[in-house]
């Protein structure tokens, strides 16, 4: 980054930050539960977004599309979906896609080891508690995107106070995160949820996530060289 910035590269990343902020969010809703009327509803309004990229641009546009004017039976069929892809309900032979980072990272694909310990170290020095009302591990994967939007939030706040070296410390932490604990383990999770999803919006929703976390990251690499 720049050691002084123009008012208008300000701006940029001030905007650059509060879409992803609102992105990581919406990813994170997604994984913490079913979908409801409410969320359909504000996912298939929100922003589209801008990307030559078609994975990104494409993906997320067909992310809408799957929640456009969903009625309750469709919704009900997504919940009973969810259930099956992330908490194996269903047929004992049906492929499972359990989102906690310690599952992939683990040796013996365990819940609570290694990564749990360090992304709770992550969030303490960070300041940062997942909401209460969820009860599921701080690895689960909708925390660690609820983490990235925090952290997105923080630079935005930055930027807006003048404190441009506080901006690039919430970026760097951004930066630093998605490698060691959200790239790290992404693919492998993402491989199980095609096949469990096989298809419909939690099959867009896995392409889309791994698409975004990349390019997200190249991107935040950018704004730091």
């Amino acid at each position: 980054m720049e050691e002084v910035m123009s008012a208008e590269l300000v701006e940029n990343l001030v905007d650059f930050c509060e879409n992803r902020a609102r992105m990581y969010a919406l990813l994170s809703r997604c994984y913490e539960k079913e979908l409801d009327a409410a969320f359909a509803t504000e996912l298939a309004e929100a922003a589209r977004v801008e990307s030559d990229d078609p994975a990104l641009a494409d993906g997320f546009a067909a992310l809408q599309a799957d929640v456009a004017m969903c009625d309750d039976e469709q919704l009900e069929m997504l919940a009973v979906t969810f259930d099956r892809v992330f908490f194996g309900m269903g047929p004992r032979t049906a492929q499972k896609a359990f989102p906690y980072e310690s599952v992939y990272t683990s040796e013996g694909g365990l819940m609570m080891q290694d990564a749990y310990s360090q992304v709770l170290r992550v969030y303490r020095d960070a300041g940062f508690a997942k909401n209460p009302g969820f009860t599921e591990p701080e690895d689960h994967l909708a925390v660690e995107l609820a983490f990235m939007a925090l952290l997105c939030g923080r630079a935005v706040e930055a930027l807006r106070a003048g404190d441009e070296a506080g901006a690039e410390r919430q970026l760097r932490a951004q930066r630093s995160f998605l490698q060691d604990h959200l790239l790290n383990w992404i693919e492998r999770f993402i491989g199980d949820m095609r096949k469990a999803a096989e298809d419909g919006f939690y099959l867009d929703l896995a392409a889309f996530t791994e698409a975004y976390l990349k390019a997200d990251e190249a991107a935040v690499a950018e704004v730091l060289s």
